[in-house]
């Protein structure tokens, strides 16, 4: 694709025009769409030599389509004019791997214009694995950060390929024809397809990284000693034994056999290709070494057992570049001491591996064609569920949970630190897998809440997603968790993890509880309840717990003089599912030790099943006869989920009715007119530019820009005018209208009239001035202005906000205005953008939000003025990451409509998002 058009007012072949800072926050790992790695960097004159190795290498035909001529060399114009760019006007993105370059795209800004010719060139050995659909995402989220509003391209019409990158983005595409070449052009604004497009490449490319980790057809265990009990003899061992049908090898230095096995001294001298290697290393600077060593060997997936790397994650993982280990050392000021963890990172990546742990216990996949590369001794029982945890200690405490439960497992991975592989990976990978029914995590830290969420969403339409969150007050991460860290509490996450569908569980007992509850059963078709016990204490107690888990009981039959015979228990339990009242029904049975009740239990199942509903048991007996329930419920399918008391029983029927919520909302955000997003941009670039270099503390914008921010987006802030004095004061009534407003400008005064900080309907001059003295008299010990507003129509105060937040990114927060609010931290919390079914949520979210729907006679607020307004913040905050922060406070909502009174907006320079329009690898203050 040739560059023909006068392109670009920056710096030319000399360079001389004025550069942007080096944009380090481009940086990125990413996965190509053969499931390998690569690093995406800004490119820089020091690349020069490499560019052009670059480009001798390609053939003929490649450079004539790139240049619409052969050039078989760059010239020292071309390699300058090429290499030094200002990052600005001139934006030029390179991807490597290893040390070579494999493919670069660039753009060029046409002077004068919101428009910039794009133009790519992948090497030729790398075509076909989603180089050129990468690199345009990347560059169009660079341009637009520069302003850029449109791409267009000339592009030869034998070049179908790349023409398809365009078109196959979701773009709106115009091509024209025009003197033997094909005109692109296109607005790089995202839509709706072009979202689904980055969505569905991700998904692809990254379920196939796993295929290939977790299906190898062959592997090398590295750091197999003479000891039997060696991190990495233990591993092949409990390879060997669970009958693994590829080719495996051992490479060691220091012996020629090793448990059977002749060695070999490298991994490059392994005969054929390697598809995983196992580093049980001890030393982290040992297992770096053999990381590079694998990646020049051709290997593409590396598992690391080892701990060594645990307390070395580095500071700095909220600084918000997404280099994962930095390759952001050619850019100036770049750490120069990464921890061992990002060096790490950084390694597989320059080599085109991904990396499970280090401190991963490995993974294991049961059936047809087994494997077990972890420390775990031995399979569990082959079964539908897909288990994945982090760290080493809870992962095991999962698989012996499971394990207790005889829950059949699919496949378990440990991703341990999750410095590259995460758990969003094993999800991609499960996302497809038809022989997974349910899926459970343990999920200890989380460095890329948005793109969990994202993908979480999308698993639950099809499957239950149980998520075990360990408790806890903060969102600090374990030791080697290298995470950014978030402004907000950890309820924040919580309830972004419940709009996604999943079902929390706050232990390994919970979670294994609900787990066998979906894997036997499956999601209830309803939420209806009905409880059945054979005596009355014991029906209290079970309806104690389903009250108190917030079931809708629709059938209580706890009060039935039932006895003690199972036959009896039987017929009721037989009538009340046969009746189609119900979905799920709770059993609570007192045993009497008579004859034995696995074949009472099991009839009631096979009862269950045919009436298409839900059954959980609990049966209170001694501990002999419990432990023979027990193992006949883990031996069989057929038997029902078994609790030796109410509450177990109703907590695991709680959690399958959690799943059958799903998630909140749908595919497709809420739209609105009247949006103008370049005028916002711009009101927000002209305040950065004058908060001075980057990096400087977020700027408060004045009344009047907040205002004019809030007017783009559709949203009018009530008039007000700050004032000197009480001649001010009445002079700025007079142009606004009586009644008026008189408030303090004091943040922490301006809406708290029980402090003196508001006096409201004020009729007149007179009693303006009479208000004006005592309001300067009670708050002489506060400097702050006072300010004159009109007056709003009555109603119920609220306040929304949106915070730029580290690791979620853009955050709403509502809540209804108040110390019953601050007090109680009645919040509730939402990821934008939003659809009406996610706001509706949001708005019904505090406890305190009774009140819009009209409470003890009171007329109903205006919801959906109410809805209208959180959609259009939503959309701000989704559109401009440079919005620090923005608080409507309060947002008075009446009968008929409503009304901000006040507001306060904080700009700062654009964070680099967990999960933007540009697909990323996780890693290290990442993901």
């Amino acid at each position: 694709m040739g560059a023909r058009r006068d392109a670009g007012s920056g710096a030319g072949a000399g360079g001389t025009a004025a550069s942007a800072a080096y944009p380090a926050h481009w940086e990125a790992d990413i996965a190509l769409s053969d499931g390998s790695a690569a690093h995406l960097r800004p490119i820089l004159p020091s690349d020069a030599d490499a560019l052009q190795r670059f480009h001798t290498a390609q053939s003929e035909h490649s450079r004539y389509l790139r240049f619409f001529a052969p050039m078989p060399e760059l010239s020292p114009r071309d390699l300058t004019r090429f290499t030094v760019v200002d990052h600005r006007d001139r934006v030029a993105l390179i991807v490597l791997i290893g040390e070579d370059i494999v493919a670069v795209g660039r753009f060029d800004r046409l002077e004068g214009t919101a428009e910039a010719e794009v133009a790519f060139n992948v090497a030729d050995s790398q075509q076909g694995k989603g180089l050129g659909s990468v690199l345009l995402e990347h560059l169009a989220a660079a341009a637009r950060e520069r302003g850029v509003a449109t791409f267009v391209a000339d592009v030869l019409p034998q070049n179908s390929r790349m023409i398809n990158v365009f078109t196959d983005a979701g773009f709106d595409v115009r091509r024209t024809y025009d003197d033997g070449v094909v005109v692109v052009e296109f607005s790089i604004d995202p839509t709706e397809r072009s979202r689904a497009v980055i969505a569905e490449r991700e998904h692809r490319a990254e379920a196939r990284a796993m295929e290939r980790m977790l299906h190898p057809a062959s592997i090398a265990v590295l750091g197999v000693s003479s000891h039997r009990d060696s991190m990495g003899g233990r591993i092949l061992r409990h390879i060997e034994q669970a009958g693994y049908d590829g080719e495996l090898h051992v490479v060691a230095r220091d012996a020629l056999e090793l448990q059977g096995h002749s060695t070999h001294s490298r991994i490059a001298d392994v005969p054929g290709p390697v598809d995983l290697a196992v580093i049980a290393l001890a030393r982290a600077e040992d297992c770096i070494a053999a990381v590079e060593e694998c990646g020049r060997a051709g290997v593409r997936a590396v598992l690391l057992p080892t701990e060594a790397f645990a307390e070395t994650a580095g500071a700095g993982a909220a600084d918000g570049h997404g280099a994962a280990g930095g390759r952001g050392a050619h850019a100036p000021g770049a750490a120069e001491r990464p921890s061992l963890q990002r060096s790490l990172v950084s390694a597989a990546r320059r080599e085109g591996v991904r990396v499970l742990g280090p401190g991963s216990l490995g993974f294991l996949r049961t059936g047809e064609h087994a494997l077990n590369a972890s420390l775990v001794p031995h399979l569990p029982r082959a079964g539908g569920v897909a288990l994945a945890g982090q760290s080493g200690a809870l992962s095991a405490m999962l698989l012996g949970g499971v394990e207790s439960r005889g829950i059949g497992v699919h496949e378990f991975v440990s991703v341990g630190n999750r410095a590259d592989v995460s758990l969003n990976d094993t999800l991609q990978h499960w996302q497809d897998d038809e022989d997974v029914r349910v899926i459970a995590l343990s999920l200890e830290s989380m460095g890329n809440p948005r793109k969990f969420t994202r993908i979480a969403r999308r698993i639950t339409r099809e499957r239950p997603l149980v998520v075990l969150r360990p408790p806890g007050t903060t969102t600090a991460a374990p030791p080697g968790h290298d995470v950014r860290s978030s402004q907000l509490p950890r309820r924040a996450l919580d309830q972004v993890l419940l709009s996604a569908g999943v079902v929390p569980t706050l232990s390994v007992d919970q979670l294994t509880d609900v787990v066998d509850a979906l894997d036997r059963q499956g999601v209830p078709p309803g939420d209806r309840v009905g409880l059945l016990a054979n005596t009355a204490a014991l029906g209290e107690s079970l309806r104690g717990a389903a009250d108190a888990a917030g079931l809708r009981v629709v059938r209580d039959e706890r009060r039935a003089l039932l006895g003690t015979d199972p036959r009896f228990v039987e017929r009721a339990f037989t009538s009340l599912a046969a009746l189609g009242e119900v979905d799920v029904v709770v059993l609570a049975v007192l045993d009497a030790l008579g004859e034995d009740l696995s074949a009472s239990l099991a009839r009631m199942a096979r009862t269950a099943r045919g009436a298409d509903v839900r059954l959980v048991v609990c049966v209170v007996t001694d501990l002999d006869r419990f432990e023979s329930l027990e193992r006949a419920t883990r031996g069989s399918d057929e038997m029902p989920p078994l609790h030796p008391t109410p509450v177990l029983a109703v907590r695991a029927a709680a959690g399958m009715l959690a799943a059958r919520r799903g998630a909140v909302g749908g595919d497709e955000p809420a739209s609105r007119e009247g949006i103008d997003r370049e005028a916002a941009r711009r009101i927000v670039q002209t305040e950065i530019s004058a908060s001075g270099a980057p990096g400087a503390a977020p700027r408060a914008l004045d009344q009047e820009r907040t205002g004019a921010l809030l007017e783009t987006y559709g949203l009018h802030l009530l008039p007000s005018r700050t004032v000197s004095d009480a001649d001010d004061a009445v002079r700025a009534a007079s142009e606004i209208g009586y009644p008026v407003a008189l408030k303090s400008t004091d943040p922490v005064l301006s809406h708290r009239s029980d402090l003196g900080g508001v006096r409201l309907d004020i009729p007149d001059a007179v009693q303006l001035r009479h208000a004006f003295a005592a309001m300067r008299r009670d708050l002489a010990f506060s400097s702050a202005d006072l300010a004159v507003q009109a007056m709003a129509a009555p109603g119920i105060p609220v306040v929304v906000r949106s915070v730029e937040d580290p690791s979620l990114g853009p955050v709403l927060a509502f809540s209804l205005a108040g110390d019953a609010t601050d007090l109680l931290d009645d919040v509730a919390y939402a990821i934008p953008p939003l659809d009406d079914e996610s706001v509706r949520r949001l708005i019904d979210g505090p406890a305190t939000s009774v009140k819009l729907r009209g409470h003890l006679g009171l007329p109903a607020a205006d919801r959906a003025r109410l809805e209208d307004l959180v959609i259009r913040v939503g959309l701000m905050a989704e559109d401009l990451p440079e919005l620090h922060s923005l608080v409507l406070h309060p947002v008075v909502v009446g009968r008929g409509g409503c009304t901000i009174i006040g507001a306060r907006a904080e700009v700062a320079q654009a964070p680099n998002r967990t999960d933007s329009l540009r697909r990323t690898l996780s890693g290290p203050a990442s993901a």
